[in-house]
């Protein structure tokens, strides 16, 4: 029997009755009372026990050997499903680390996302602000706009009485250039002028 046989068998032990039918003689009686039998005609009694005693212990032997290699395939079975198992665990272990990691980056991610809250926060604040300056700046455009819009229709409106004013003043200034050239031209008259002597003689 090789180290490895052997240790097999101290590492998976044969139990107390499977034991005491592997080595027991029970049952064997018939095979070795067969066999000295066969060898034992024209033998002493002498040659006869030794040739009996060395045929039980070749059956025992080979009852043995029997024995151990039903416990080491046994124990070869029972290690290749422990391998299995190992293998199994393994990769169970594998997938648990995986998702740890997955995990982490996630549990990362979000303490990453938290720490930004304050300052998404004051962003969203002046947004907020800055919308409202915004709304605040549309309706005071909105108010200018109003405003423009009056004074223009205020400013077309001061335009056309200017415009009205110089025709007026135009036909005024043709009027009174008119009335002088009138003066003028009485002035100009003779008739008058005896009138105006006798009012001076007297």
């Amino acid at each position: 029997m090789t180290i490895q046989q052997s240790n097999a068998v101290q590492q998976f032990p044969v139990a107390p009755d499977a034991h005491q039918e592997a080595v027991g003689l029970e049952g064997l009686d018939h095979i070795f009372k067969w066999a000295s039998e066969v060898v034992a005609d024209g033998e002493d009694n002498r040659a006869k026990l030794a040739r009996e005693k060395r045929i039980r212990r070749q059956v025992l032997e080979m009852v043995q050997k029997y024995r151990e290699q039903q416990i080491l395939a046994k124990a070869n079975e029972e290690n290749a499903y422990l391998q299995r198992r190992v293998i199994a665990l393994l990769q169970k272990l594998q997938e648990t680390l995986e998702e740890n990691a997955q995990i982490k980056q996630i549990v990362v991610n979000q303490y990453w996302q938290l720490s930004k809250m304050p300052a998404m926060e004051r962003e969203l604040r002046e947004f907020k602000s800055k919308e409202c300056e915004r709304d605040a700046a549309v309706t005071e455009r909105k108010y200018l706009m109003t405003a423009l819009s009056k004074m223009k229709v205020e400013r077309d409106y001061l335009e056309d009485i200017a415009n009205v004013n110089e025709t007026e003043n135009a036909r005024l200034t043709r009027l009174l250039n008119e009335a002088k050239a009138d003066v003028e031209a009485l002035r100009a008259r003779k008739w008058y002028s005896p009138l105006l002597n006798m009012f001076k003689v007297r």
